[in-house]
């Protein structure tokens, strides 16, 4: 779901009304900050350590395998890092501890250099903290073992290196976004280093950029009730919250079991381009049937999300810790990562359009959007996406560029893909017929899901400020929500 920010006071900051996003990237977005790689690091200069994400499967799609890790194993052994636990775990308390008077605001204020910037309970328990064990946790020895990992077999330990990595990660994002967001009254301009500091080197180590994610919000903050059971809505509870409470806990649940319901059909995409390019219609049809058929299920959940999450309290409470620094009229200029740079850093926040979900069907079905800025900015969405993921459109999108049956094998050895829609738009017969049904079902079903989508955005944020329509990702999101859909439903194939 797109995510806006208001401009109301309360617990959490929010943000005011913001513009579309610049045709031009941030500079912070095409280098790279301080020596690290920024959010539009390419694929190909993403670390080589086993990520938590490799693996993309029928069963959980998109999500990560093995389950998200509760913990760094660091904590057992290492003060220091029990301590960044403990603030974690503490986050919803310590984000309700403010002060309770505006005179409180005020005094803090005033001590603070007159800056306007409150520092409560929170902000000064996390400055509070020790330094963060970056030594420990990036070291590899010679054999190219973590210290943070347990004594057993090399890949395992590898594995466990990108696991451990991916929850600090997740811990410093929850924790920085706290920090900006969740005391009242304006963001800080500065992000203090001992929260910038290892979160710029931790999110260079994992390929991803310094702000929270899509896949830290929600791909990678889950657990299940019963370990044997599946991803699903009521097996499943997030790890870690802001303020807490069914709405905010809800509202992420609603999006990890359509990441999972969708996990069928993104796992056989690729298999859908082999079929074309061998010319092995039935296969096609049974690809494009299980896409519908996936959509169907996404839509089933989208449509649960007001069972427990209200979208007033979405809209005053849950929303605006997601926020960023770019298009953000609160932080104009951008957030300065002290320690990392002296420059302001803009940044896109926590958005829906960081799933990999759609951007995968519409690289399969061939779906291309035509406004330039929309193209624009889902392509720094992919920049947000865990560097596998990334990779998984871009061999997508690259089979598209096939456009004839019988185009042998990738160079991997893996047969190669073809374009889909070029595929059924060239078939004849009564399988022509057949597929050009299948097909329209996919991407009709794939408008419905961005009608719907476009929709719950209205009733859960435009609704109640109507002058406002920037999302926490930075983006004009009604109009944006409104062009996908229109675009994909341009995609239906007419009758010979």
């Amino acid at each position: 779901m797109a995510h806006a920010r208001a401009a109301t006071h309360g617990r959490c900051h929010r943000a005011r009304p913001g513009a579309r996003p610049s045709r031009s990237r941030p500079l912070a977005e095409r280098r790279v900050v301080c020596g690290h790689a920024s959010a539009a690091a390419a694929p190909s200069a993403v670390p080589q350590l086993p990520s938590p994400f490799d693996s993309i499967t029928a069963e959980r799609g998109f999500l990560p395998s093995p389950d998200p890790r509760r913990a760094l194993v660091l904590s057992r052994h290492n003060d220091a890092a029990a301590a960044w636990e403990a603030a974690l775990a503490e986050l919803p308390k310590l984000a309700v501890a403010v002060q309770s008077t505006s005179t409180d605001v005020v005094s803090s204020s005033i001590s603070n250099g007159g800056s306007g910037v409150s520092k409560g309970v929170l902000r000064r328990t996390l400055e509070a903290l020790p330094p963060f064990p970056l030594g420990q946790l990036l070291l590899l020895d010679s054999a190219g073992h973590s210290s943070a990992a347990p004594a057993h077999g090399e890949q395992q330990q590898q594995d466990d290196h990108g696991e451990e990595l991916w929850r600090a990660y997740l811990l410093l994002s929850f924790l920085a976004h706290a920090y900006m967001w969740c005391e009242p009254g304006p963001p800080p301009a500065v992000l203090p280093a001992v929260l910038a500091v290892p979160w710029a080197r931790v999110a260079a180590a994992v390929g991803m950029p310094p702000i929270l994610t899509y896949a830290t919000y929600n791909l990678y903050n889950w657990r299940r009730l019963d370990p044997s059971a599946p991803v699903r809505l009521g097996n499943i509870v997030c790890l870690h919250n802001f303020l807490g409470g069914p709405d905010e806990e809800w509202f992420r649940l609603v999006h990890v079991d359509i990441e999972a319901r969708a996990g069928p059909a993104v796992a056989g995409l690729a298999r859908l381009q082999q079929a074309a390019a061998q010319d092995d219609a039935p296969s096609v049809l049974a690809g494009l049937r299980g896409v519908s058929s996936a959509l169907r299920e996404m839509q089933g959940t989208l449509s649960r999300m007001g069972e427990k999450c209200d979208p007033y309290i979405y809209y005053q409470r849950v929303r605006t810790p997601m926020s960023g620094w770019r298009n953000n009229p609160d932080l104009p200029q951008g957030l300065i990562y002290e320690g990392v740079s002296d420059q302001p850093v803009q940044l896109y926040g926590e958005t829906g359009a960081q799933s990999s979900v759609l951007h995968a069907f519409d690289a399969a079905l061939g779906v291309q959007h035509e406004q330039v800025w929309l193209r624009d900015y889902l392509g720094t969405m992919v920049a947000h996406m865990p560097p596998p993921h990334r990779a998984f459109l871009a061999a997508l999108a690259a089979a598209n560029s096939n456009t004839g049956t019988g185009t042998g094998t990738a160079g991997s050895g893996q047969p190669a893909g073809a374009n889909v829609r070029t595929y059924v738009l060239g078939a004849g017969g009564g399988a022509g017929g057949e597929l050009r049904d299948a097909y329209n079902e996919a991407v009709a079903e794939m408008e419905k899901f961005r009608s719907q989508h476009k929709a719950f955005a209205y009733n859960y944020i435009a609704k109640w400020a109507k002058r406002e329509t920037t999302g926490t990702g930075g983006s004009d999101f009604m109009p944006a929500l409104a062009g996908y859909r229109d675009t994909t439903q341009k995609h239906l194939l007419v009758p010979p």
